[in-house]
């Protein structure tokens, strides 16, 4: 008798046969970020020597549009070229896929791929040695409040892995994301999707981080700020909760706690009326990632805000 697939079953096969022509370009050597201009066209971020874009015609419009309703599906999102334009997910091995179709943008495509490299590094590869790294590993190691800043790949969430593994393996871990990217090797953990794009989801970011409160974690990590979740985020760390990460994107780690925060909140609708003093009394380190023009991803300062205490790191 034969097997029935299940609807899972069925959602799972339809994207791996929807995913077997671009395979073959994501398994390029070296592949930091595969991205999509225009239809039939891919460009390809090789690690080391930039970007090279080569034609791809069975990758055309219609290719996307098909992936971006499949990603959905499979999601539990909903993806529409007028209605909700946007995606933001990821593909099976792990590589971030974020998306928009139709009239909003040049070409009514914009496509971007950006691989999780299985790279295993240090803090000192990311230029963090002696005494302020085992300051830093202390820290965590006691439950501190860390965010991770930078800009657009950085590596931010690379380093945020790292730092994850001195959390202690018997901390309760819990995290929420937009798109899962964080790798928790501890036991007792568990791990809460919602979705960036969606204006109405049936939970949103306050919703789960109320959740996440009432079931007892040591440590909540909450992916990359936004605007969609920077004020639930913020109203947790003045809950009486301690042990605490994220990222954001932001120029300076001062930057990150005086503007990008609060201006996320503030696009959300929100009053940012004295985030950032909240902030310089609850978040513990800030650490700022850089890449420089090698495609060397270094912290190049350390904020501690309590005391008010800056060390710039000398990127060799």
């Amino acid at each position: 008798m034969a097997l029935r697939y299940s609807e899972l079953d069925r959602e799972d096969a339809a994207l791996r046969a929807m995913l077997i022509p671009l395979w073959p370009l994501l398994k390029t050597d070296n592949l930091v970020e595969l991205s999509v201009v225009r239809p039939g066209q891919v460009g390809l971020e090789i690690a080391g020597s930039g970007y090279r874009f080569e034609p791809a015609p069975h990758l055309d419009y219609n290719y996307w549009y098909l992936l971006c309703q499949v990603l959905a599906n499979k999601s539990g999102v909903n993806f529409h070229t007028v209605n909700q334009p946007r995606i933001s997910t990821a593909l099976p091995e792990g590589h971030r896929f974020e998306a928009m179709m139709g009239k909003n943008v040049d070409q009514e495509i914009s496509v971007s791929i950006r691989l999780k490299r299985q790279v295993s590094l240090s803090l000192e590869d990311f230029g963090l040695q002696g005494a302020l790294k085992d300051r830093i590993i202390q820290s965590i190691i006691l439950g501190a409040n860390v965010i991770v800043s930078g800009g657009t790949s950085s590596g931010k969430t690379t380093f945020l892995n790292r730092l994850i593994n001195y959390i202690p393996s018997e901390t309760r871990i819990l995290t929420v994301e937009d798109t899962r990217e964080l790798d928790i090797p501890h036991v007792n953990q568990k791990n809460y999707i919602v979705s960036r794009n969606e204006s109405n989801p049936a939970i949103d970011y306050a919703a789960i981080i109320d959740h996440l409160l009432r079931s007892r974690p040591d440590m909540i990590i909450a992916g990359e700020v936004s605007v969609a979740n920077a004020f639930p985020i913020i109203r947790m760390l003045n809950s009486g909760h301690a042990g605490f990460m994220c990222t954001i994107h932001a120029n300076t780690p001062d930057l990150a706690l005086t503007a990008a925060i609060p201006q996320n909140i503030q696009l959300a609708g929100g009053n940012s009326l004295g985030i950032a003093k909240l902030l310089y009394q609850t978040i513990d380190i800030v650490l700022q990632l850089h890449r420089t023009q090698t495609g060397a991803r270094v912290v190049t300062e350390v904020l501690f805000p309590k005391n008010k205490e800056s060390l710039v790191v000398e990127i060799s």
